[in-house]
């Protein structure tokens, strides 16, 4: 378990397949609403969606962020 899952199981008690399990009807309420259509086709991918990786992936957006203000 990397750092990141063990820090959010520490505070949530739950691992974090446990944790997204607990999300499955927010998900659902986010998609059925239509009002994110980016993200329903994500879920419509292979998309390993556990702490680790999400955390990674907003972490990678965040320095592409940043990656294109320094290019300014």
């Amino acid at each position: 378990m990397c750092a990141v899952a063990r820090v959010a199981a520490q505070h949530t008690g739950l691992t974090d397949d446990e944790w997204m399990a607990a999300q499955a009807d927010v998900l659902g309420g986010l998609l059925a609403a239509g009002e994110f259509p980016h993200l329903a086709r994500l879920t419509r991918t292979a998309v390993d969606l556990n702490v680790e990786s999400l955390f990674e992936f907003g972490l990678q957006r965040l320095l592409d962020g940043v990656e294109q203000l320094l290019e300014q």
